[in-house]
């Protein structure tokens, strides 16, 4: 009988462990409604944040009066992923008509290695560098959206690995 308590304390103990290295593993790890996303050395910025928008500066950064940060929000459409091309067209025709003559505005698209179809957007003006990343959904997106002031890289860096590790809801 104490060799069964013994080996039944063992096995509570054994799995408590295992449990625990889990969510260490996983404390990076991000739900939303449409799916999850990882961040490696961001920060959530409390005051900025909603619950419909999560605002994350670099943990370097947290204490600058303007720092250079990513939000993440999801939003729904009316296009399925197959009608991604009018999708794409529609946030062009947004944008055109929200920046000024001065703005410069680039866009491209590429497919992450969890097959997410991406439109990346980008705006240059001499104020800030904005990337506009929209992963496409069937009749959803998520949009990864960085405001880089000091127009260094690694903020860059850490919007693309957001948008690298989304995964859909249903695909998790």
């Amino acid at each position: 009988m104490k060799k069964m308590v013994l080996l039944l304390i063992s096995i509570i103990m054994i799995s408590g462990c295992t449990y625990r290295v889990n969510i260490k593993n996983n404390r990076n790890l991000k739900y939303t409604e449409h799916g999850t996303y990882k961040i490696v050395n961001l920060v959530k910025n409390r005051q900025h944040s909603s619950i419909n928008k999560v605002f994350y500066t670099l943990e370097k950064d947290k204490n600058k009066k303007l720092p250079d940060n990513i939000s993440v929000n999801e939003g729904i459409n009316y296009y399925t992923k197959e009608e991604h091309l009018k999708f794409k067209t529609a946030i062009q025709r947004q944008l055109y008509m929200q920046i000024s003559k001065n703005d410069n505005l680039t866009a491209s698209a590429f497919t992450t290695k969890n097959k997410n179809m991406v439109y990346k957007f980008i705006i240059n003006n001499e104020k800030a560098r904005s990337t506009q990343y929209y992963i496409v959904g069937d009749k959803k997106f998520v949009l990864v959206y960085v405001t880089n002031f000091t127009k260094e890289k690694e903020i860059e860096k850490e919007a693309l690995y957001i948008v690298n590790t989304f995964k859909w809801k249903e695909e998790r």
